[in-house]
Protein backbone atom coordinates (compact mmCIF):
# COMPACT_ATOMS: atom_id res chain seq x y z
CA UNK A 1 0.00 0.00 0.00
CA UNK A 2 1.08 3.33 -0.64
CA UNK A 3 0.64 5.27 2.77
CA UNK A 4 3.30 7.84 2.54
CA UNK A 5 1.00 8.84 -1.24
CA UNK A 6 -1.99 9.12 0.58
CA UNK A 7 -0.63 11.17 3.76
CA UNK A 8 0.63 13.63 0.88
CA UNK A 9 -2.91 14.15 -0.14
CA UNK A 10 -4.52 15.51 2.99
CA UNK A 11 -1.74 18.40 2.17
CA UNK A 12 -2.91 18.87 -1.15
CA UNK A 13 -5.61 21.34 -0.33
CA UNK A 14 -3.12 23.71 0.84
CA UNK A 15 -2.17 24.52 -2.62
CA UNK A 16 -5.20 26.02 -3.10
CA UNK A 17 -4.15 28.89 -0.79
CA UNK A 18 -1.22 29.47 -3.43
CA UNK A 19 -0.71 32.45 -6.18
CA UNK A 20 -2.49 32.42 -9.20
CA UNK A 21 -2.36 29.66 -11.61
CA UNK A 22 -0.07 30.38 -14.75
CA UNK A 23 -1.45 29.55 -17.72
CA UNK A 24 -0.45 29.37 -21.26
CA UNK A 25 -2.52 29.21 -24.41
CA UNK A 26 -3.70 25.57 -26.14
CA UNK A 27 -1.31 27.22 -29.36
CA UNK A 28 1.33 26.85 -27.17
CA UNK A 29 0.76 24.37 -25.52
CA UNK A 30 -1.16 21.94 -27.69
CA UNK A 31 -0.69 19.41 -30.27
CA UNK A 32 0.55 20.71 -34.25
CA UNK A 33 1.08 19.25 -37.41
CA UNK A 34 4.76 20.50 -36.66
CA UNK A 35 5.25 18.74 -33.70
CA UNK A 36 3.00 15.92 -33.52
CA UNK A 37 3.40 13.64 -30.73
CA UNK A 38 2.82 9.81 -30.40
CA UNK A 39 1.89 9.11 -27.43
CA UNK A 40 2.00 5.61 -28.40
CA UNK A 41 5.80 5.22 -28.55
CA UNK A 42 6.34 6.29 -25.07
CA UNK A 43 7.53 3.75 -22.31
CA UNK A 44 5.04 1.80 -20.34
CA UNK A 45 2.02 2.32 -22.82
CA UNK A 46 -0.66 0.62 -21.72
CA UNK A 47 -2.67 -2.17 -23.76
CA UNK A 48 -5.50 0.72 -23.86
CA UNK A 49 -4.33 4.13 -24.09
CA UNK A 50 -6.30 7.20 -25.15
CA UNK A 51 -4.18 9.76 -27.63
CA UNK A 52 -4.95 12.96 -26.97
CA UNK A 53 -6.62 13.59 -30.73
CA UNK A 54 -9.84 11.38 -28.78
CA UNK A 55 -10.43 14.16 -26.58
CA UNK A 56 -10.17 17.70 -28.15
CA UNK A 57 -13.15 19.66 -29.19
CA UNK A 58 -14.55 19.19 -26.03
CA UNK A 59 -17.60 21.71 -24.65
CA UNK A 60 -19.63 21.81 -22.00
CA UNK A 61 -22.65 19.42 -21.83
CA UNK A 62 -26.15 20.03 -22.45
CA UNK A 63 -29.05 18.64 -20.13
CA UNK A 64 -31.64 16.54 -22.15
CA UNK A 65 -34.76 18.78 -22.36
CA UNK A 66 -37.93 17.73 -21.34
CA UNK A 67 -38.86 16.48 -24.42
CA UNK A 68 -36.79 13.75 -24.38
CA UNK A 69 -37.04 12.68 -20.65
CA UNK A 70 -40.02 11.12 -18.83
CA UNK A 71 -40.86 11.81 -15.49
CA UNK A 72 -43.45 9.53 -13.18
CA UNK A 73 -44.52 10.89 -9.84
CA UNK A 74 -45.74 7.46 -7.86
CA UNK A 75 -47.70 7.29 -4.62
CA UNK A 76 -44.84 5.66 -1.88
CA UNK A 77 -48.35 4.52 0.32
CA UNK A 78 -49.42 2.64 -3.30
CA UNK A 79 -46.36 0.44 -3.46
CA UNK A 80 -46.37 -2.42 -1.97
CA UNK A 81 -43.19 -3.19 0.04
CA UNK A 82 -42.25 0.35 -0.32
CA UNK A 83 -39.62 -0.09 3.16
CA UNK A 84 -38.56 -2.99 1.91
CA UNK A 85 -37.76 -1.09 -1.42
CA UNK A 86 -35.63 1.57 0.39
CA UNK A 87 -33.72 -1.22 2.17
CA UNK A 88 -32.87 -3.21 -0.39
CA UNK A 89 -32.52 0.04 -2.88
CA UNK A 90 -34.62 -1.32 -5.56
CA UNK A 91 -38.23 -0.05 -6.98
CA UNK A 92 -40.82 -1.96 -8.47
CA UNK A 93 -43.94 -0.77 -10.93
CA UNK A 94 -45.60 -0.93 -13.47
CA UNK A 95 -45.17 1.48 -16.25
CA UNK A 96 -46.62 0.73 -19.82
CA UNK A 97 -47.99 2.83 -22.38
CA UNK A 98 -51.36 1.40 -21.02
CA UNK A 99 -50.74 1.76 -17.13
CA UNK A 100 -49.54 5.49 -17.64
CA UNK A 101 -53.01 5.85 -19.29
CA UNK A 102 -55.00 4.58 -16.90
CA UNK A 103 -53.29 5.30 -13.36
CA UNK A 104 -50.91 8.56 -14.39
CA UNK A 105 -52.54 12.38 -15.10
CA UNK A 106 -50.24 14.23 -17.18
CA UNK A 107 -49.11 17.35 -15.78
CA UNK A 108 -50.08 21.01 -17.18
CA UNK A 109 -46.99 22.27 -16.53
CA UNK A 110 -44.05 19.92 -16.85
CA UNK A 111 -43.75 18.17 -20.29
CA UNK A 112 -43.93 14.29 -19.87
CA UNK A 113 -44.52 14.14 -16.22
CA UNK A 114 -46.72 11.94 -15.32
CA UNK A 115 -48.58 11.75 -11.63
CA UNK A 116 -50.28 8.89 -10.33
CA UNK A 117 -53.73 9.51 -9.69
CA UNK A 118 -55.66 9.75 -6.53
CA UNK A 119 -52.38 10.72 -4.80
CA UNK A 120 -53.69 11.95 -1.18
CA UNK A 121 -51.73 15.30 -0.14
CA UNK A 122 -50.49 13.47 2.70
CA UNK A 123 -48.95 10.67 0.90
CA UNK A 124 -45.13 10.36 0.62
CA UNK A 125 -44.22 10.36 -2.99
CA UNK A 126 -41.45 8.91 -5.44
CA UNK A 127 -40.31 10.49 -8.63
CA UNK A 128 -38.86 8.36 -11.22
CA UNK A 129 -37.03 9.68 -13.85
CA UNK A 130 -34.80 8.74 -17.27
CA UNK A 131 -34.83 9.59 -20.74
CA UNK A 132 -37.68 8.53 -23.00
CA UNK A 133 -34.86 5.96 -24.82
CA UNK A 134 -33.71 4.17 -21.87
CA UNK A 135 -37.26 3.99 -20.41
CA UNK A 136 -38.59 2.57 -24.12
CA UNK A 137 -35.61 0.16 -23.75
CA UNK A 138 -35.58 -1.10 -19.97
CA UNK A 139 -39.47 -1.38 -20.57
CA UNK A 140 -39.18 -3.65 -23.93
CA UNK A 141 -37.01 -5.97 -21.76
CA UNK A 142 -38.83 -5.91 -18.65
CA UNK A 143 -41.18 -8.98 -17.68
CA UNK A 144 -45.05 -7.98 -17.98
CA UNK A 145 -44.20 -4.53 -18.50
CA UNK A 146 -43.05 -3.92 -14.94
CA UNK A 147 -39.58 -1.60 -13.93
CA UNK A 148 -37.40 -2.65 -11.65
CA UNK A 149 -35.00 -0.36 -11.21
CA UNK A 150 -31.83 0.78 -8.33
CA UNK A 151 -33.60 3.65 -6.79
CA UNK A 152 -30.41 5.87 -6.24
CA UNK A 153 -29.79 6.90 -10.08
CA UNK A 154 -33.42 6.61 -10.61
CA UNK A 155 -35.84 8.21 -7.95
CA UNK A 156 -36.10 10.42 -5.59
CA UNK A 157 -38.00 10.44 -2.22
CA UNK A 158 -40.20 13.19 -0.67
CA UNK A 159 -42.87 13.74 2.07
CA UNK A 160 -45.43 14.83 0.19
CA UNK A 161 -46.50 16.78 -3.14
CA UNK A 162 -45.93 19.94 -1.85
CA UNK A 163 -42.34 18.54 -0.42
CA UNK A 164 -41.32 17.84 -4.21
CA UNK A 165 -42.55 20.48 -5.64
CA UNK A 166 -40.23 22.70 -3.06
CA UNK A 167 -37.38 20.64 -4.14
CA UNK A 168 -38.50 21.02 -8.15
CA UNK A 169 -37.38 24.00 -10.79
CA UNK A 170 -37.71 24.00 -14.30
CA UNK A 171 -34.79 26.17 -16.30
CA UNK A 172 -34.81 26.50 -20.16
CA UNK A 173 -37.16 23.62 -20.25
CA UNK A 174 -34.73 21.49 -18.67
CA UNK A 175 -36.53 19.80 -15.20
CA UNK A 176 -34.10 20.40 -12.13
CA UNK A 177 -34.52 18.09 -9.18
CA UNK A 178 -32.72 18.66 -5.94
CA UNK A 179 -32.66 15.59 -3.37
CA UNK A 180 -35.06 15.90 -0.39
CA UNK A 181 -34.00 14.51 3.51
CA UNK A 182 -34.46 10.97 2.36
CA UNK A 183 -31.77 11.42 -0.68
CA UNK A 184 -29.48 13.72 1.36
CA UNK A 185 -29.74 10.60 4.07
CA UNK A 186 -28.40 8.33 1.33
CA UNK A 187 -25.76 10.54 -0.59
CA UNK A 188 -24.48 11.00 2.98
CA UNK A 189 -23.81 7.34 3.48
CA UNK A 190 -22.26 6.81 -0.31
CA UNK A 191 -19.67 9.53 0.91
CA UNK A 192 -18.69 8.35 4.18
CA UNK A 193 -16.36 6.02 2.65
CA UNK A 194 -14.77 3.38 4.97
CA UNK A 195 -11.27 3.04 5.18
CA UNK A 196 -9.27 1.68 2.40
CA UNK A 197 -8.47 -2.46 2.99
CA UNK A 198 -5.02 -3.36 3.22
CA UNK A 199 -3.66 -4.94 -0.25
CA UNK A 200 -2.91 -8.54 -0.03
CA UNK A 201 0.12 -9.92 -1.55
CA UNK A 202 0.46 -11.09 -5.00
CA UNK A 203 2.10 -14.28 -5.67
CA UNK A 204 5.39 -13.90 -8.11
CA UNK A 205 4.96 -10.15 -7.88
CA UNK A 206 6.39 -8.82 -4.19
CA UNK A 207 9.68 -8.38 -5.30
CA UNK A 208 7.93 -5.32 -7.36
CA UNK A 209 5.21 -4.44 -5.24
CA UNK A 210 7.20 -1.39 -4.22
CA UNK A 211 9.04 -0.71 -7.00
CA UNK A 212 9.17 2.94 -8.23
CA UNK A 213 9.57 3.49 -12.09
CA UNK A 214 11.76 6.49 -12.18
CA UNK A 215 11.40 10.18 -14.23
CA UNK A 216 13.65 9.75 -17.06
CA UNK A 217 14.18 12.38 -19.80
CA UNK A 218 12.87 10.97 -23.00
CA UNK A 219 11.66 12.61 -26.20
CA UNK A 220 8.49 10.80 -26.58
CA UNK A 221 7.67 11.33 -22.84
CA UNK A 222 6.30 8.29 -20.58
CA UNK A 223 3.73 7.06 -19.05
CA UNK A 224 2.67 5.68 -15.68
CA UNK A 225 0.15 3.52 -14.90
CA UNK A 226 -1.61 1.65 -11.97
CA UNK A 227 -4.66 -0.37 -11.51
CA UNK A 228 -6.64 -2.49 -9.63
CA UNK A 229 -8.22 -5.97 -11.17
CA UNK A 230 -11.81 -7.58 -10.35
CA UNK A 231 -12.67 -10.23 -11.96
CA UNK A 232 -16.75 -11.71 -12.12
CA UNK A 233 -16.65 -13.97 -8.95
CA UNK A 234 -18.95 -16.51 -10.38
CA UNK A 235 -18.38 -17.55 -14.18
CA UNK A 236 -21.40 -18.56 -14.96
CA UNK A 237 -23.76 -15.49 -13.77
CA UNK A 238 -23.43 -13.04 -16.61
CA UNK A 239 -24.45 -9.48 -16.53
CA UNK A 240 -25.36 -6.76 -18.96
CA UNK A 241 -25.91 -3.49 -17.26
CA UNK A 242 -24.07 -1.75 -14.85
CA UNK A 243 -24.64 1.58 -12.93
CA UNK A 244 -21.95 3.41 -10.67
CA UNK A 245 -21.03 7.05 -10.34
CA UNK A 246 -17.40 9.11 -10.30
CA UNK A 247 -16.29 12.16 -8.91
CA UNK A 248 -13.67 14.55 -9.85
CA UNK A 249 -12.82 15.39 -6.61
CA UNK A 250 -9.44 17.99 -6.97
CA UNK A 251 -7.60 19.92 -9.18
CA UNK A 252 -5.25 21.97 -8.78
CA UNK A 253 -2.01 22.71 -11.26
CA UNK A 254 0.31 25.81 -11.40
CA UNK A 255 3.09 26.43 -13.82
CA UNK A 256 3.76 25.90 -18.19
CA UNK A 257 7.14 24.29 -18.75
CA UNK A 258 5.34 20.73 -18.58
CA UNK A 259 2.66 19.05 -20.95
CA UNK A 260 0.91 15.93 -19.29
CA UNK A 261 -2.48 14.65 -19.07
CA UNK A 262 -3.98 11.99 -16.47
CA UNK A 263 -6.45 9.85 -17.10
CA UNK A 264 -8.51 8.19 -13.89
CA UNK A 265 -10.92 5.67 -14.82
CA UNK A 266 -13.29 2.86 -14.74
CA UNK A 267 -12.72 0.06 -17.07
CA UNK A 268 -15.04 -2.63 -17.97
CA UNK A 269 -13.93 -5.70 -20.08
CA UNK A 270 -16.19 -7.69 -22.00
CA UNK A 271 -16.53 -11.24 -23.23
CA UNK A 272 -12.89 -11.84 -21.48
CA UNK A 273 -11.27 -8.73 -23.24
CA UNK A 274 -12.60 -8.93 -26.56
CA UNK A 275 -14.16 -5.07 -25.83
CA UNK A 276 -13.71 -3.19 -23.14
CA UNK A 277 -15.68 0.29 -22.25
CA UNK A 278 -13.76 2.80 -20.41
CA UNK A 279 -15.61 5.79 -18.19
CA UNK A 280 -12.84 8.68 -18.16
CA UNK A 281 -12.10 11.63 -16.04
CA UNK A 282 -9.13 13.25 -17.48
CA UNK A 283 -7.47 15.98 -16.21
CA UNK A 284 -5.74 17.93 -19.18
CA UNK A 285 -2.63 19.99 -19.23
CA UNK A 286 -1.49 18.64 -22.59
CA UNK A 287 -4.52 20.04 -25.35
CA UNK A 288 -5.27 22.82 -23.15
CA UNK A 289 -4.17 24.67 -20.52
CA UNK A 290 -5.43 22.82 -17.61
CA UNK A 291 -9.24 21.49 -18.53
CA UNK A 292 -10.93 18.53 -17.35
CA UNK A 293 -12.95 15.91 -19.08
CA UNK A 294 -15.90 13.53 -18.79
CA UNK A 295 -16.27 11.08 -21.74
CA UNK A 296 -16.63 7.02 -22.96
CA UNK A 297 -14.08 5.23 -24.69
CA UNK A 298 -14.69 1.82 -26.43
CA UNK A 299 -11.89 -0.30 -27.34
CA UNK A 300 -13.05 -2.85 -29.99
CA UNK A 301 -11.98 -6.42 -31.28
CA UNK A 302 -8.94 -5.75 -28.85
CA UNK A 303 -7.48 -2.37 -29.98
CA UNK A 304 -4.99 -0.45 -28.37
CA UNK A 305 -6.95 2.54 -28.84
CA UNK A 306 -10.35 4.14 -28.46
CA UNK A 307 -13.09 4.24 -31.76
CA UNK A 308 -13.47 7.83 -32.39
CA UNK A 309 -16.90 9.28 -31.33
CA UNK A 310 -17.55 10.47 -34.55
CA UNK A 311 -17.49 6.43 -36.12
CA UNK A 312 -20.15 5.50 -32.80
CA UNK A 313 -24.03 5.46 -33.45
CA UNK A 314 -24.72 8.30 -31.13
CA UNK A 315 -21.50 10.26 -29.89
CA UNK A 316 -24.02 11.61 -27.19
CA UNK A 317 -22.70 14.76 -26.13
CA UNK A 318 -18.97 14.53 -27.03
CA UNK A 319 -16.15 15.15 -24.81
CA UNK A 320 -18.03 16.57 -22.40
CA UNK A 321 -15.75 19.61 -20.48
CA UNK A 322 -16.14 20.19 -16.89
CA UNK A 323 -16.68 23.42 -14.35
CA UNK A 324 -13.44 22.26 -12.32
CA UNK A 325 -14.91 25.11 -9.42
CA UNK A 326 -18.22 22.54 -8.82
CA UNK A 327 -15.55 19.91 -7.46
CA UNK A 328 -16.62 17.63 -5.29
CA UNK A 329 -19.34 16.70 -8.10
CA UNK A 330 -20.70 13.28 -8.54
CA UNK A 331 -21.68 11.97 -12.29
CA UNK A 332 -23.70 8.83 -12.37
CA UNK A 333 -22.99 6.36 -15.40
CA UNK A 334 -25.06 3.28 -16.89
CA UNK A 335 -23.15 1.38 -19.16
CA UNK A 336 -25.55 -1.72 -21.20
CA UNK A 337 -25.06 -4.72 -23.39
CA UNK A 338 -28.42 -4.91 -25.27
CA UNK A 339 -28.75 -6.41 -28.68
CA UNK A 340 -25.55 -5.53 -30.03
CA UNK A 341 -25.35 -2.18 -28.89
CA UNK A 342 -23.38 -0.75 -26.04
CA UNK A 343 -24.93 2.28 -24.21
CA UNK A 344 -22.71 4.51 -22.03
CA UNK A 345 -25.42 7.27 -20.74
CA UNK A 346 -24.08 10.10 -18.10
CA UNK A 347 -26.50 11.78 -15.29
CA UNK A 348 -25.89 14.39 -12.36
CA UNK A 349 -26.53 13.37 -9.10
CA UNK A 350 -26.55 16.94 -7.79
CA UNK A 351 -29.23 17.98 -10.12
CA UNK A 352 -31.10 14.45 -11.66
CA UNK A 353 -30.22 15.69 -14.78
CA UNK A 354 -29.50 13.40 -18.39
CA UNK A 355 -27.15 13.71 -20.66
CA UNK A 356 -27.36 12.35 -24.44
CA UNK A 357 -26.56 9.19 -24.54
CA UNK A 358 -23.59 7.41 -26.62
CA UNK A 359 -24.29 3.94 -28.58
CA UNK A 360 -21.80 2.17 -30.26
CA UNK A 361 -22.81 -0.27 -32.71
CA UNK A 362 -20.67 -3.73 -33.14
CA UNK A 363 -23.27 -5.94 -34.98
CA UNK A 364 -19.79 -8.04 -36.63
CA UNK A 365 -19.06 -9.53 -33.25
CA UNK A 366 -20.63 -7.84 -30.34
CA UNK A 367 -20.15 -9.37 -26.53
CA UNK A 368 -22.62 -9.93 -24.81
CA UNK A 369 -21.54 -9.47 -20.82
CA UNK A 370 -18.66 -7.83 -18.50
CA UNK A 371 -16.22 -10.40 -17.15
CA UNK A 372 -13.39 -7.84 -15.31
CA UNK A 373 -13.82 -4.91 -13.96
CA UNK A 374 -10.50 -2.01 -13.56
CA UNK A 375 -10.07 1.20 -11.78
CA UNK A 376 -6.61 2.95 -13.08
CA UNK A 377 -5.14 5.79 -12.73
CA UNK A 378 -2.80 6.89 -15.53
CA UNK A 379 -0.37 9.94 -16.30
CA UNK A 380 1.10 10.58 -19.50
CA UNK A 381 4.11 13.35 -18.92
CA UNK A 382 5.12 14.65 -22.05
CA UNK A 383 8.52 15.98 -21.11
CA UNK A 384 10.94 16.19 -18.53
CA UNK A 385 12.35 17.42 -15.62
CA UNK A 386 8.97 18.36 -13.70
CA UNK A 387 8.80 21.81 -12.58
CA UNK A 388 5.00 22.44 -12.54
CA UNK A 389 2.96 21.49 -9.67
CA UNK A 390 -0.07 19.42 -10.31
CA UNK A 391 -1.98 17.31 -8.15
CA UNK A 392 -5.59 15.47 -9.40
CA UNK A 393 -7.66 13.13 -7.69
CA UNK A 394 -11.08 11.17 -8.27
CA UNK A 395 -12.62 10.44 -5.21
CA UNK A 396 -14.66 7.62 -5.58
CA UNK A 397 -15.61 5.84 -8.18
CA UNK A 398 -18.39 3.61 -7.05
CA UNK A 399 -20.17 0.89 -8.93
CA UNK A 400 -22.76 0.44 -7.24
CA UNK A 401 -24.99 -1.92 -9.31
CA UNK A 402 -25.04 -4.51 -11.54
CA UNK A 403 -28.09 -6.29 -13.66
CA UNK A 404 -28.28 -10.12 -14.27
CA UNK A 405 -28.90 -10.88 -17.77
CA UNK A 406 -32.16 -11.81 -16.92
CA UNK A 407 -33.28 -8.51 -14.79
CA UNK A 408 -32.18 -9.46 -11.34
CA UNK A 409 -30.19 -6.10 -9.59
CA UNK A 410 -27.17 -7.41 -7.62
CA UNK A 411 -24.89 -5.32 -5.65
CA UNK A 412 -21.01 -5.39 -6.71
CA UNK A 413 -19.68 -7.22 -3.95
CA UNK A 414 -21.91 -10.50 -5.36
CA UNK A 415 -20.45 -10.10 -8.68
CA UNK A 416 -16.86 -9.04 -8.00
CA UNK A 417 -14.08 -10.62 -6.83
CA UNK A 418 -10.53 -8.43 -5.73
CA UNK A 419 -7.88 -10.02 -8.38
CA UNK A 420 -4.56 -7.93 -8.17
CA UNK A 421 -3.54 -4.45 -7.75
CA UNK A 422 -0.28 -3.48 -9.87
CA UNK A 423 2.76 -2.16 -8.69
CA UNK A 424 3.84 1.35 -7.43
CA UNK A 425 5.02 3.43 -10.02
CA UNK A 426 5.71 7.44 -9.59
CA UNK A 427 3.06 10.41 -9.75
CA UNK A 428 0.36 7.86 -9.65
CA UNK A 429 -1.83 6.07 -7.00
CA UNK A 430 -4.86 3.99 -6.65
CA UNK A 431 -6.44 2.05 -3.74
CA UNK A 432 -9.83 0.11 -3.43
CA UNK A 433 -12.35 -0.48 -0.78
CA UNK A 434 -15.84 -2.30 -0.09
CA UNK A 435 -18.15 0.96 1.10
CA UNK A 436 -21.99 1.75 1.15
CA UNK A 437 -24.52 0.34 2.55
CA UNK A 438 -23.49 -3.13 4.31
CA UNK A 439 -20.09 -2.33 2.73
CA UNK A 440 -21.83 -3.77 -0.68
CA UNK A 441 -20.71 -1.29 -3.06
CA UNK A 442 -17.09 -1.50 -4.93
CA UNK A 443 -14.86 1.81 -4.91
CA UNK A 444 -11.81 3.08 -6.14
CA UNK A 445 -10.13 6.31 -5.63
CA UNK A 446 -7.42 7.70 -7.94
CA UNK A 447 -4.33 10.13 -7.17
CA UNK A 448 -1.71 12.46 -9.38
CA UNK A 449 0.64 14.24 -7.51
CA UNK A 450 3.67 15.55 -9.24
CA UNK A 451 5.25 14.91 -5.52
CA UNK A 452 5.38 11.90 -6.18
CA UNK A 453 8.08 11.79 -9.01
Amino acid sequence: MKTPKRNVILLSVLLAAMAVVSMVSAAEQGLNEQNPVDVGKAPNVPDHYIPPEYFMDAKPATPLPESEMITLILSGNALDGLGRSKETGIIEFPASSQDLNTQFVESKGFQNLFIEKDINPEDAVVLVRMPKTMYERLLAGSENDTLTLPTSHFCRFYENLTDLNSHMELKDNVLIVTPGEYDAKVLEELTTIPPVMETPEIPGMNADANSIIPAIALDNGIWFNEWVHFNRAYWWVTYDYCIGQITPNYWYFSGQDNQYYAPQEREYYLNDGQDAIEVVVNYDHFTTDGAVYLFPAIYDNYNHTPTPLLQWESSGDGIIELDSSSFPHAYGYHVQISNGRYYITFEDMDTLQWFAEYVYNDQDNPSTTFTRLTGSAEHYQANQPITDQYVAYTNPVIDEWAREIGGTWRKPREVWSYYEQTPDVSFVSIDRAWGGSNNQDLITRSYLDYRWA
